[in-house]
């Protein structure tokens, strides 16, 4: 399986350590992947696209009771 988000497909991305006489090495910056389950399944999700889906689910929640409001 690879280190990647299973809803965005944000992966590890490369770069340099940089030390104080600018002698450059490589690195690589890994993405800040989550187990978490969606949907009844368990997958690796990124920071970001689990903030988005609490945050919709949120809102979600929020709309429906602003109609019911509205309703009465």
């Amino acid at each position: 399986m690879p280190r990647a988000c299973a809803l965005c497909g944000k992966s590890a991305a490369f770069g340099y350590n940089v030390s104080h006489s600018k002698v450059h090495t490589h690195r690589r910056f890994a993405a800040n992947l989550h187990v978490s389950a969606i949907a009844g399944t368990k997958m690796l999700v990124c920071t970001r696209c689990l903030r988005t889906q609490t945050k919709d689910a949120r809102m979600a929640k929020k709309a429906e009771k602003a109609a019911k409001a509205a309703k009465n």
